[in-house]
């Protein structure tokens, strides 16, 4: 039988390289190789209160915490990356993480990209403005509107049936910083982000509008990571049992935000 040339392993290696990035992405860790390391790498944007965000050089929020619970349930330690929104799924699928957290909408189009815990809390959107005239979206019409990129707003902004302008910002302080220099005159954010808001900003008084919609949030992984997510949702639903859940949901929003029946 020939030998095979000894450059042959490189060759092969290259080659699985190039076909990897032909389709787009890199082979996500199985939990198998994310316990032999140690670690769960979770990426999220340092900018959403409350649910994720950094203070005094700490990550904290209610997604951050979630995720810490559910890590320690499975003996891992957390290390946080930090990415705008828009950044995160490309991160799951070149394998530079393992979860992305970012109040993440489950969505049918998202799914395409990436898979979905089952949804660790239900939210409602509303109109955000410093007007107290712009409560619902229909208010909007030949309005300039802020949206985050890669966020379900911006999705849905640019879908009402109307005119208006439409701005894109990288990040969602810099929406937030847009609003409060009125250089836009509405965004949609979460209801629930009321009050940190409020705690932020307390000489610029935003309104937020009733709820237009809700939306399931969950914790997005790479498509086909079968072996986390299962692992993931399992250490969910020990932590809705136990009590963890409750807290954390009260720390954050002082209110149950898990999913009904309808929702």
């Amino acid at each position: 039988m020939p030998r095979l040339p000894a450059f042959s392993v490189a060759t092969v290696a290259l080659a699985c390289s190039v076909v990897l990035a032909a389709f787009g992405g890199a082979q996500a860790r199985p939990l198998s190789a994310i316990r032999a390391d140690g670690t769960l790498r979770v990426i999220a944007p340092a900018d959403l209160p409350p649910f994720s965000f950094t203070a005094g050089g700490a990550d904290i929020g209610f997604e951050i915490e979630l995720i810490s619970s559910l890590a320690a349930d499975m003996g891992l330690k957390v290390q946080v990356l930090h990415a705008p929104s828009n950044e995160l799924f490309d991160a799951l699928i070149n394998d530079r993480a393992d979860v992305a957290l970012a109040a993440l909408a489950i969505t049918s189009t998202r799914e395409q990209k990436v898979d979905f815990t089952q949804p660790t809390m239900c939210a409602g959107v509303s109109v955000i403005s410093a007007d107290p005239k712009l409560q619902l979206h229909t208010d909007l019409e030949n309005k300039t509107i802020g949206v985050p990129a890669g966020t379900i707003m911006e999705s849905y902004v640019r879908h009402l049936p109307f005119p208006k302008t439409v701005r894109v910002y990288g990040t969602v302080s810099d929406v937030t910083l847009a609003l409060i220099a009125h250089q836009i005159d509405a965004t949609f954010g979460y209801a629930v982000m009321k009050p940190s808001v409020e705690r932020l900003y307390p000489k610029y008084p935003v309104v937020f509008g009733p709820v237009l919609y809700s939306v399931p949030i969950g914790m997005a992984t790479a498509q086909d990571n079968s072996t986390l997510r299962s692992a993931l949702n399992i250490a969910m639903i020990k932590v809705t049992r136990d009590g963890r859940y409750d807290k954390l949901s009260q720390k954050y929003f002082s209110a149950d935000v898990r999913c009904k029946r309808g929702n």
